[in-house]
């Protein structure tokens, strides 16, 4: 996701998987796993993927002020 004024990552994004136990063992294999120097926080996020409702992941990084 980035932003539409800046163009800079927004530091978030969205992955759909097929089903739920896909989507628990990839967040348990990644959350807190450090990408590009930065822990990765792995939360799920209620969405909707064309009208119906699913859980998908939802990848952020902590920033430092």
């Amino acid at each position: 996701m980035y932003d539409k004024n800046s163009g800079r990552s927004r530091g978030f994004g969205f992955v759909h998987f097929s089903n739920d136990h896909e989507a628990k063992c990839a967040k348990d294999a990644m959350d807190g796993k450090v990408m590009l120097g930065r822990p990765l926080r792995i939360s799920f996020a209620l969405g909707k993927v064309r009208g119906a409702s699913v859980i998908v992941p939802r990848l952020s990084t902590v920033r430092k002020k």
